[in-house]
This record gives C-alpha cells, structure tokens and sequence, in this order.
C-alpha cells in the first residue's frame, strides 16, 4: 500500500487517523491513472496489479497535465516588473493557483487514502476542475446482508498551511449547514450518481435503496488536511479538530479526521505534481 494509517480513538471528538507515504512511486503511479480519469486502474496500482487496459480519447494527457501545472505566461510581466501594485496583483493571482492545483491534488490524494481505508465503499472520483463546487469526496457503503445503504461519509479535503484556522472557520460551517439540510438536494444527487455509475444497479434497484435511506442514521463525517510542524501542539494535530463533535453530532465513529503531514505543504505538494505530470508523460509514451 502506498498510505498507511496512525489511528487514534479520541473519543468523543473522533477517530483520527495520521496518514503515512510509505512507497511514493505506488502512490504517484496511482495518482497519475486517477487524473486520467481511471479509479478502477488505479485501484489496481493500490492492490500491486498491473492496470488493464485504457484507452486515452483527444487530449485527456494534455488535460490531466495542465491540472498539475501552474500557468504564469499571463501575468509573468507583471511578477518581474517595475509597478508594485501589478506585482502584488499578480502574487495574488499566482498563489490561489497554486492554492487551487494542491487542493486538487490533495483531493485525489485523500480518495487514494479513503480508497485503501474503506475498499468496500463505493467512491465519487475527484472533480477534474480546480474550483469546483459541491462535495470533496461522497463515500457510500451497503450492507450485503440487507442490501440496504449502511453508511454515507461526505468528506472534507483540505490543504492549506493553515489549518486549524480553516476547519474552525470553514468547514465547520460546511458541516453545519449539511445537518441543518441545506445541502441535501446535492446530497441526493451525487448518492445517485454513485449507486448508478460505481454499483451498476437498476433505477428500481436504485429507489429502493434511496427511499429506505435515512440521512440522520447513516451520515458520517470525514474531514481530512495538511499539517506542518508550526501546526502542532504539545498533543500533535489532534486540536486541529477541535469541537467536531460539537458540529457532528452522535458517537464518535461518525466523525473522521485525518492528517497528511509533511515538512512543507506547498513544497511537498508542488514536488508531487511534478512526478505526477512525468508519470503521465511516461504512460502517454507508452499507449
């Protein structure tokens, strides 16, 4: 396995998990397949199975590239010139692109983690634009006995060198706001989309197991983040999660938090997507 866990009962905040990288050529062999759109392909990377085969229409490789690349050639004037208000323009625009290609990454990253964590449950695959909206990551789990749908984990990604700051002045209202019903057209939707495409069951089948679903029973919570040294305390990232169970309410197995940590988030990030884009180059030269 290319991830490996530190788990800790912290109950009643939640299960926390620290995420290890233990054999970083798996892992960017498996991201690469996964920005290509291939979640069964890079299943069997995870599982030391060589993948099947693909076919790759249009520029699928050009695509999956771009979303790993930083493009600057529009404001690069602007970096390098005399106008300090340009120049700080341009930073500006700069860093939330690079803020936007490491969430991205770090999205394909935690479904790499939840895909080794919990391999029964059903998977949405990351989003394919940096800035799209709706949920980072839909887990949906059924019971084989009762054929019933036994748990959905709506899953939080984020990487940020910040945090703690953003989990309790974010997500946290994200979570809020899922509870209070907000989102649960969206929910519905992306469930659907789940039960249709990664189960392959009927529109029948498909009802039934929506109409026998109780959100309030069956929803967890999975927020997962980066974390630096400077991010920690004397007890390590554990505070990062303060007060989930305040905004996820039931037993603890229903709240999820996980860590990536690393020495330097964006540098670790950005070495990432570097290897990433070679591997899709080498997979383009071999199709």
């Amino acid at each position: 396995m290319p991830i490996t866990f530190q788990k800790t009962d912290l109950s009643p905040t939640c299960n926390f998990s620290e995420w290890a990288v233990i054999d970083e050529d798996r892992l960017v062999r498996t991201l690469a397949w996964l920005y290509l759109r291939k979640p069964k392909h890079a299943v069997q990377i995870i599982n030391q199975l060589e993948p099947s085969r693909a076919g790759f229409p249009g520029k699928v490789f050009e695509n999956a590239i771009s979303l790993l690349s930083i493009r600057l050639a529009d404001i690069a004037t602007d970096l390098s010139g005399a106008d300090p208000e340009k120049e700080k323009t341009a930073n500006n625009k700069k860093n939330k692109r690079i803020e936007q290609r490491d969430g991205l990454l770090f999205q394909h990253l935690s479904w790499v983690a939840a895909s080794i964590d919990m391999p029964a449950a059903l998977a949405t695959p990351p989003h394919v634009r940096r800035a799209d909206k709706g949920f980072d990551g839909l887990l949906v789990s059924i019971q084989d006995a009762s054929g019933e749908i036994s748990r959905v984990v709506l899953c939080e990604d984020k990487a940020s060198i910040n945090p703690k700051s953003l989990v309790q002045g974010s997500v946290w209202n994200e979570i809020d706001g899922i509870v209070n019903g907000n989102k649960d057209l969206e929910l519905l939707d992306a469930i659907t989309a789940i039960l249709r495409e990664q189960a392959g069951l009927g529109a029948d089948t498909q009802e039934e197991l929506l109409e026998a679903l109780i959100y309030e029973r069956t929803r967890a919570f999975r927020v997962a983040v980066t974390a630096m040294p400077e991010n920690a305390d004397a007890g390590g990232y554990q505070h990062i999660l303060k007060d989930f169970d305040k905004h996820a309410l039931g037993a603890e197995t229903v709240r999820l938090a996980e860590v990536l940590p690393s020495v330097d988030t964006r540098s670790f990030l950005k070495a990432l997507a570097r290897k990433i884009r070679r591997e899709i180059k080498r997979i383009a030269d071999n199709v």
